[in-house]
């Protein structure tokens, strides 16, 4: 795993001495200013790593996500919604978890079970070019619940900067995270852009691309599985 003790810097967000870039920082006092039990490692980011990087048995996180709510272990319901959106936590914008917990707060005031599909009755996800590669938020549904946050939390630029991945610790007794990892799959269609589309639906193109049943002997010894 990556360095951990050295270059690091207090919870305030003060960075290094000698740090290049934002994103090359872990954070002294983290796991106790919000609450991260002993049995998750939080590991260093190389200066040349980023939100679409991944590493096997870790995860990636923002101080700006655990600022807006997110701690660890993650509650049931947000990673049913990771799952349905099939995003990663860094995928989701800081208001988008505000949106998520201050849902769930709602709920239990008014005594109802928060679930993602009834939060999903109110808000729906939309892609965030502006803010890069994979990154999507939630937005409110028509005439539906409505959360507004002041305009200070109106703009979270330079949050997908502030990165570290969290590790399990050797020997913890945590739940197996299997979050999806959507970004880098997102990150190569991005510029994919198709131009006379229809004429990918031929028949050939269904059945080479496995969309359509192969054809048999005799269609084959009849060229049908030629262009």
């Amino acid at each position: 795993m990556a360095q951990k003790g050295k270059e690091i810097v207090k919870a305030s967000g003060m960075l290094p001495v000698g740090a290049k870039a934002a994103r090359y920082r872990s954070f002294e006092g983290l796991q106790e200013r919000f609450r991260i039990g002993k049995e998750y490692d939080i590991v260093l980011m190389r200066e040349d790593e980023s939100y679409l990087t991944t590493r096997p048995g870790c995860f990636v996180l923002s101080l700006d996500l655990l600022e807006a709510g997110l701690r660890l272990p993650m509650p049931e319901i947000a990673k049913e919604l990771l799952w349905s959106w099939k995003v990663a936590p860094i995928q989701l914008t800081p208001n988008s978890w505000r949106t998520i917990f201050i849902f769930c707060i709602i709920c239990k005031k008014r005594k109802i079970e928060a679930t993602a599909e009834i939060f999903q009755n109110h808000f729906s996800l939309a892609c965030s070019p502006q803010s890069g590669m994979g990154i999507v938020y939630v937005k409110h549904r028509t005439n539906q619940m409505r959360i507004n946050f002041s305009p200070r939390l109106s703009n979270n630029k330079g949050w997908t900067g502030h990165l570290f991945f969290v590790g399990r610790r050797k020997g913890a007794n945590i739940p197996e995270w299997d979050f999806p990892g959507a970004a880098t799959a997102s990150q190569s269609l991005n510029t994919v852009g198709v131009n006379h589309a229809e004429g990918y639906l031929t028949e050939y193109k269904l059945v080479k691309y496995k969309l359509s049943h192969a054809w048999d002997d005799e269609e084959v010894a009849a060229g049908r599985g030629t262009k």
